[in-house]
């Protein structure tokens, strides 16, 4: 079989034809044919790889037959009109079993090809008769019109299905969009079902933990101007007294994770440098022997301005934290302009974060060494939801020479210039 025949049957094939019913449309056209053509019969033949399918015929009872025994199929595929006044005389057609009389006795016969734009012959309509005739050129003019009614009726039954197929897509989408509605919703109901619940754990948290917790410190205080002398007991206690105060630690981060969540966002202009000052006067004495190093024209940027301020004082926290033991303590601290954002980025000379952790420490509870118990693996996490709340990215690398250097991004400051420190 020839690519020509294969694109040929694949156009065929495409508008669904073969062994249904033709249709009132059709049958109406395939009788107007044979009144044109003056003859008691006419048929609409498709052909495919091996038969011959009269979709519909007037004057006598259509059937299927095999391809090789088709008139129409001698010389439909070159598009061309064919009319034999008397078939019977014909050194082609005289041996056909339309003519023999093994299938009919065709004299007269005439075929109009049904091509498509693309130049793919269907098929054809054909008129004949069982004595000897022949068409006038007026008459092979409206056979001609016939079979162009009937591409076009060909085409509109296909667009039909298509569009009908394409209702049922669009229909099943619009469900499925429907459902996924439905799902976003109850997503929503039960993230605020949640966030209410982790508001009331907070307020738990603070009066029912908290201040307990103040209490037993108060007592273990006692304890240990009471028992001074006995160094036993005062070690025992200052093991309980450094176990409070990690438990406290530990309820103010998760306190602060939970209302960096739930606070209401609030953006607007602030100048970052600001920021950055009000960070290093919250973490007091912590910063001192560290070198802080500023950029001298940080930018203004939209923000929540508070939210911000704990993320710089959790970062600059942690470079302070996590210095190393053999050099002094650096931190760069500096902003540039990357289209509708600022990156800001704070760059320390400390211990470093291994490769394979960098991504993982801004997990919830994640440190790099938990058997240190330098923190409670909440600031990172609490980093990470203030970045996200202001539609911006944060992540960890290494610094070059030894250190972290931590990039977020935050959008940029409408109608507001560069500032200032």
């Amino acid at each position: 079989m020839t690519t020509r025949e294969q694109e040929r049957l694949a156009a065929l094939h495409e508008y669904r034809l073969l062994d249904l019913p033709a249709g009132d449309e059709l049958e109406a056209v395939v009788r107007v044919a044979a009144m044109v053509a003056g003859v008691p019969n006419a048929t609409l033949n498709l052909i495919d790889e091996n038969r011959q399918c009269q979709l519909t015929s007037f004057g006598f009872e259509g059937s299927i037959s095999a391809r090789a025994d088709s008139m129409c199929a001698v010389h439909f595929e070159k598009g061309e009109f064919v009319q034999r006044p008397d078939a019977a005389e014909d050194p082609v057609y005289r041996v056909n079993p339309w003519v023999t009389g093994e299938l009919g006795r065709v004299r007269f016969y005439a075929s109009m090809p049904l091509v498509t734009p693309q130049g793919y012959a269907l098929g054809s309509l054909c008129v004949f008769d069982t004595v000897p005739g022949e068409l006038t050129d007026d008459q092979v003019a409206r056979l001609e019109d016939l079979a162009l009614v009937i591409l076009a009726l060909f085409e509109r039954r296909r667009q039909a299905r298509v569009n009908g197929e394409l209702a049922i897509e669009l229909g099943t989408q619009h469900a499925q969009l429907e459902r996924a509605h439905a799902d976003r919703a109850a997503t929503i109901a039960e993230l605020r079902r949640s966030n209410a619940e982790l508001e009331n754990f907070a307020a738990v948290v603070s009066h029912d933990l908290a201040a307990p917790l103040s209490v037993v410190g108060g007592y273990l205080e006692m304890l240990a101007d009471r028992n001074a002398a006995d160094q036993q007991a005062a070690g025992w206690i200052g093991s309980a007294r450094r176990a409070v105060h990690r438990m406290s630690g530990l309820i103010t981060s998760l306190l602060s994770y939970a209302r960096v969540g739930n606070a209401p966002c609030r953006f607007e202009a602030a100048r970052l440098g600001d920021l950055v000052d009000l960070a290093l006067s919250d973490l007091g004495d912590r910063v001192d022997g560290a070198a802080v190093t500023v950029s001298g024209d940080l930018p203004a940027v939209d923000c929540d301005p508070t939210l911000v301020r704990q993320l710089l004082q959790n970062l600059i926290g942690n470079s302070l934290k996590y210095r190393h033991p053999d050099r002094p303590c650096r931190i760069a601290i500096g902003a540039h302009r990357d289209g509708a954002e600022w990156v800001v980025a704070i760059t320390d000379n400390g211990v470093g974060i291994p490769a394979d952790q960098r991504t993982r420490v801004f997990e919830m509870f994640a440190q790099v060494n938990p058997a240190a118990r330098t923190g409670h693996g909440v600031g990172l996490s609490t980093c990470q939801r203030i970045v996200d709340r202001h539609g911006g990215r944060i992540a960890a690398t290494d610094t070059p020479g030894g250190g972290t250097t931590v990039i977020f991004t935050l959008p940029a400051a409408a109608a507001v210039a560069v500032g200032h420190r």
